[in-house]
């Protein structure tokens, strides 16, 4: 199944927001996958939101690979807690080019204009977001780079959790890395797809990744112990259902909040 590819990925832990307000001791985890064998360079999906947190990855990553090079870091959208932590991880990987789509990278803009945005980051991360630098480079229109021989393909899938997601093909491993498109156990964030056409395209989006046939599907927002199975796709569909069901019978944001905790308990975040 696999090629001579390998892909590093992180995966924050969940560590929703509030958990890690509320709970900074929390442990991190990333997963990687790749061939017995790694190749001479090395991809890395996404950027964690903080600097502390940006500086553990950078060790984790240098541990995994090595003497070998990390030559991009692959942005799925435009949220914060996706790219924050990109200057502080070409500071310690020199040479690293930060890629993703045009849409991506406006999305990214639109975010760092926003002064209620960047407030809100900072207050909640006091003194651990680094200054934001235009580093962040297009890919083609094709979506199309390489991992040495093999071939990533970043593919737009639209509105998610937000506007304008995309997610990372690699179809050598029959493998997906889905930014917010795809969720694991934990709340689903609803506040940018607020409206049952938003949430009904959302849907859409996992149809088209899962019309991608991946073997392995990685979520963005997950548990320690969620897989990474293509069940992933179905859980994500039916949460959104569910919600649109409750918030028919639903009295307040209170009472949507309880009945979708009670459906599903196991899951985190708020």
């Amino acid at each position: 199944m696999f090629s001579s590819i390998s892909v590093l990925s992180f995966i924050l832990t969940l560590i929703s927001l509030a958990t890690a307000i509320r709970h900074p001791a929390t442990p991190l985890s990333w997963d990687v996958f790749h061939a017995p064998e790694l190749p001479s360079n090395a991809v890395l999906v996404g950027a964690p939101v903080n600097i502390e947190t940006s500086h553990a990855l950078a060790d984790w990553v240098s541990g995994i690979i090595g003497q070998k090079t990390l030559t991009h870091i692959y942005i799925t959208h435009g949220h914060g807690d996706h790219f924050f932590g990109i200057p502080v991880l070409q500071q310690r990987f020199p040479g690293v080019i930060a890629v993703a789509t045009e849409r991506t990278i406006a999305h990214a803009a639109e975010q760092l204009s926003c002064a209620e945005f960047v407030e809100f980051w900072s207050a909640t991360f006091p003194d651990q977001i680094r200054t934001q630098k235009e580093t962040i480079q297009p890919l083609p229109h094709n979506g199309k780079f390489y991992l040495e021989d093999d071939l990533l393909q970043a593919v737009e899938v639209g509105q998610s959790d937000t506007y304008n997601t995309t997610i990372l093909h690699v179809h050598s491993l029959e493998f997906v890395i889905t930014g917010d498109a795809v969720y694991g156990e934990c709340f689903q964030y609803l506040v940018e797809t607020n409206s049952a056409e938003l949430r009904a395209k959302w849907i859409r989006a996992v149809d088209k990744i899962e019309s991608l046939k991946p073997k392995i599907v990685v979520p963005s927002h997950k548990q320690v112990w969620d897989g990474f199975g293509t069940d992933n796709f179905e859980k994500t569909r039916q949460y959104i259902k569910d919600w649109e069901t409750l918030l028919e019978v639903a009295t307040s944001a209170e009472d949507l909040k309880e009945k979708i905790t009670a459906l599903y308990p196991q899951r985190v975040g708020d």
